[in-house]
Order: structure tokens, then sequence, then C-alpha cells
């Protein structure tokens, strides 16, 4: 298994135009951490390029998009999601 962290910046003003992303990020099973920050986990590690592929098509050029994964070895405050939930995830993660 693997965790991977989606961030992204868009512009707020033009929010609506983004329903496309949120569901393609619900449909790969993401969930909101923070605002512009999601989170998923994967069967294996090297997701990276495939998780982009079928995200970026989904922005437009303004924007910025990063995917990445993440280790076991984080540390937050005051996510979108109980800590709980976000350990649950973190259990999927990498060392």
């Amino acid at each position: 298994m693997a965790l991977y962290l989606v961030s992204y910046d868009i512009n707020e003003k033009d929010a609506f135009e983004y329903d496309a992303l949120w569901a393609k990020l619900k449909e790969l099973g993401a969930v909101r951490i923070l605002y512009s920050e999601w989170a998923i986990v994967t069967a294996s590690a090297g997701q990276a390029s495939s998780l982009y592929g079928a995200i970026a098509p989904t922005t437009q050029k303004k924007d910025r998009l990063l995917v990445q994964e993440i280790t076991d070895d984080a540390r937050w405050d005051q996510l979108l999601i109980a800590d709980d939930k976000f350990q649950g995830l973190l259990a999927s993660a990498r060392g």
C-alpha cells in the first residue's frame, strides 16, 4: 500500500468550474484533508505519475497541481478530517 498527497492551487473565483476535479478525486477514493489537499491510498507505490495523469485533465492551464507519496513520517494539526481517520490513512504509507 502507499499514500499519496494531491495538492492544487486554483483561483477561488473560478471554483464553480472544478466539479470535475472534485468528482475525479472522489472517484479515486481521495479524502479531503485540507482545503486544497487530498490524500489517496493506492494498492502499491510508484503511482504518482498515474494519479497525476488521471487528475490533470480536470484542471486548467492556470492551475498548479502536485501529486507525491507521503511516508509514515508525518505530523499534522487541525486537518479537515479527524486525527484517527488520518492516522488510519497513514497506516497505508510506507516507512
